[in-house]
């Protein structure tokens, strides 16, 4: 008969759906999907705490089941896979996204197939031969078959598509199985093959209690290795998925008598993040979730050490269930962050995390002394009980004796306030403590998102470069008619920790045989462009070309291109000159012809043959700038970038580099510098930008300013002069076309 009641529920719901499509109001149905989703998880429940579990405190082995071992077995997959299917179901409204409408459609409906026909042999093995067939549970479980059947046609009804999966069929089949693998209850393994081998136990660092505390660090790295390239809401689904699952799982244990029994409501600590993960990735509770983050990691890694059982074997419902619980209250929390669901605290979040602790922790102290009137086992925290005490000797057992306690009416309320006050304060102590090991873990992954960011966008670039060169080498520029020429087309830079452009849409063109001069105040965001253009920083927005190269695709041709004096140079000064530059002319696979002619003119333009081959470490400033000058030149690059090459110079230097400009300039190459020494500017460059607070204010020809004024006045009323400034802005957008 209960075949009949999963039928009459399939219809009546499929009835009620096909008169909202009719009646146009199916399309506007999220709300009433959620709703259905609610009654789902209502209809679980109510059937899930419905009855004493008769699977574990009856049936040990497969040898001992009602059932034969075939039935068993598919009995048990089917039990697991329906609670798979519920969870998708249940979330898939919260969670728009294709992969769970793949699962509703292709997975969920097989899964609750299964389990109907099934559904005989699920009522034996979990509620005993001589439950009857119209027993509240069994009814439960007949309508929770017809409600979930329902659910997976109703996908189908909405839309009738035979859809492909984005990512593959291969992927939606191995994120199924760990999905089912996760789902599969905690008594499974005791059904299945009995409570296992005796030697195998779990417990005091035996070989396999090690094992299973390796797992709680190999298990969240591979679940992080899987999600961290997702989009937010499949990491969020997927381990709200985890989550619900696995507490549904830990629940095997409480029945609706449970609820009656307050000491025995699932206080611990570690119990407590079984309910309270679910509960902030469902309803994004962040204040919550960063109590947990704190508190519930560090008790679940010391319960996970110090297990509270004795002599359990390996299969046996109560060590999976005590693992299925720690597990997670271990790692979640710190997923949770390492995946960027939640943001990562600061200090102040542990502050507020240890007041709430102090607060439960306090409640807990009176739910013992109160509960152990009606139950001399009540041992919340393990503060009750010489658990941990016995793990530090007699000391520990003396603080423990120490005791107080008072009496209202006929209840006693008895307290260990020294060993309770010391376990608070070491608790907070080892939180504090762990905070700065939290502190090294996400500086790690950091580390690894980056890298992890920028192997992808490498990639990404390698396939856009080969679609754009067409066949072409990459060694070739990507604009192969560019000649000598530098260009920032709408490039703009933020740096990471700040919401602000520091460089915002800048535009220029620098042609081969100019000396541009870049001028700015402090902070305007010239080195900003010029670490980008050399490929010390990378590109926020939009693009820069050298010489035809993409900077930021083809980064190693660029900077073949490219030579580099940096306001803040570093030198090898153990090693002499000539040893240095040589050095560099080896990074650029310079012959020795050309750099034997090259350093041999550049030695006695700067007038160091005497000191060329002297360790730098006694070198002056301006030796060592000229040094500096002399490496960006060895490779002859086309385009020779300096950042405030003057500064410290003196009269003397300062003409000898202002004269290998020139040359470089003469020679068809760019010369592009910034500087605050207007007068030098004025003098050697052809062409000149003004920069301020990250835009681009003016490009022109030192000619056309001098028929508007001395650049200097031109500079300063730039800078300055707001109504000048925003003149000028102007007529450099319409020269650009970027006129509103």
């Amino acid at each position: 008969m209960h075949y009949l009641i999963t039928a009459a529920v399939l219809l009546v719901f499929i009835g009620l759906a096909l008169i909202l499509k009719k009646n146009d109001k199916f399309n506007n149905s999220a709300l009433m999907e959620k709703a259905l989703a609610l009654i789902f998880v209502a209809i679980f429940f109510a059937r899930y705490y419905s009855y004493i579990e008769y699977t574990i405190n009856n049936v040990i082995g497969i040898e001992k089941s009602p059932l034969s071992k075939f039935n068993t077995w598919i009995t048990i997959i089917s039990i697991g896979l329906s609670q798979t299917a519920f969870c998708v179901l249940a979330l898939t409204p919260f969670f728009k996204n294709k992969f769970t409408q793949t699962l509703t459609k292709y997975f969920c409906l097989p899964a609750y197939l299964l389990a109907t026909v099934m559904m005989s042999s699920s009522r034996v093995l979990l509620m005993g031969p001589e439950y009857p067939e119209f027993g509240f549970s069994a009814v439960m479980l007949a309508i929770e078959n017809g409600f979930g059947l329902f659910l997976s046609c109703y996908a189908w009804l909405k839309d009738f598509k035979f859809d492909k999966p984005e990512k593959g069929w291969h992927k939606v089949v191995i994120a199924l199985f760990f999905m089912a693998l996760v789902s599969f209850p905690s008594y499974g393994l005791q059904v299945l093959f009995g409570k296992g081998n005796p030697s195998l136990i779990v417990d005091d660092f035996t070989v396999v209690h090690r094992v299973f505390l390796y797992m709680g660090f190999i298990i969240p790295v591979a679940i992080y290795f899987a999600l961290r390239a997702k989009d937010y809401e499949t990491k969020r689904f997927a381990m709200t998925f985890l989550s619900v699952t696995l507490l549904i799982t830990f629940c095997t244990r409480y029945k609706y008598n449970t609820f009656l029994l307050p000491w025995v409501w699932p206080l611990h600590l570690c119990n407590t993040a079984m309910f309270i993960i679910p509960i902030c990735l469902i309803f994004r509770a962040k204040k919550l979730f960063y109590f947990t983050y704190f508190i519930n990691v560090m008790g679940a890694f010391l319960a996970m050490i110090m297990p509270n059982y004795n002599d359990v074997s390996i299969f046996q419902w109560s060590l999976v269930n005590f693992w299925v619980n720690h597990y997670p209250a271990f790692f979640m929390p710190l997923l949770l962050v390492a995946l960027k669901i939640f943001e990562r605290p600061k200090i102040k979040q542990f502050y507020y995390s240890m007041f709430a602790f102090f607060v439960y922790f306090v409640v807990i102290l009176f739910c013992n002394a109160w509960f152990s009137n009606y139950d001399k086992g009540v041992d919340f925290f393990f503060l009750n009980s010489t658990f941990i005490v016995d793990k530090f000797g007699t000391w520990a057992e003396n603080i423990y004796k120490i005791k107080a306690s008072f009496t209202i009416g006929n209840l006693q309320f008895l307290f260990h306030p020294v060993y309770q006050a010391l376990f608070f304060l070491v608790y907070v102590v080892i939180a504090l403590g762990i905070w700065f090991v939290y502190a090294q873990f996400f500086l790690i992954a950091d580390a690894h998102y980056e890298m992890t960011l920028r192997r992808r966008k490498i990639k990404q670039d390698e396939i856009a470069l080969a679609s754009v060169l067409d066949g072409r080498s990459i060694e070739e520029p990507m604009n192969k008619d560019a000649g000598i020429k530098l260009e920032l087309k709408n490039f703009s830079k933020r740096y990471a920790t700040s919401k602000v452009y520091a460089v915002k849409n800048a535009n220029l063109v620098v042609n081969g045989g100019e000396i541009f001069g870049f001028l700015g105040p402090n902070g305007a965001g010239k080195s900003t462009i010029i670490k980008s253009i050399v490929g010390i920083q990378p590109i926020t927005e939009g693009a820069i070309e050298v010489c035809g190269y993409d900077c930021a695709r083809q980064s190693k041709q660029a900077k073949g291109q490219i030579g580099f004096v940096p306001d803040h140079y570093a030198l090898y000064e153990k090693l002499s000159g000539r040893e240095y530059i040589n050095y560099i002319a080896d990074i650029y696979d310079v012959s020795q012809e050309d750099r034997n002619e090259r350093i041999e003119e550049m030695v006695k333009l700067f007038e160091l043959e005497g000191s060329f081959d002297s360790s730098m470490k006694t070198y002056s400033h301006g030796m060592k700038q000229k040094i500096t000058i002399m490496a960006a030149l060895v490779h002859n690059p086309k385009v020779w970038i300096l950042d405030e090459p003057l500064t410290g110079l003196d009269p003397q230097s300062i003409f000898q580099v202002k004269e290998c400009m020139r040359r470089h300039a003469e020679a068809g190459n760019i010369v592009f510098f910034s500087s605050h020494i207007i007068d030098v500017v004025e003098r050697i460059c052809s062409k000149i930008a003004i920069i301020k607070k990250g835009t681009i204010m003016c490009t022109k020809t030192i000619e056309e300013v001098e028929k508007v004024c001395p650049l200097e006045d031109f500079y300063l009323k730039t800078i300055n002069d707001e109504q000048f400034a925003s003149e000028l802005l102007a007529e450099y957008k319409l020269a650009r076309g970027e006129a509103e």
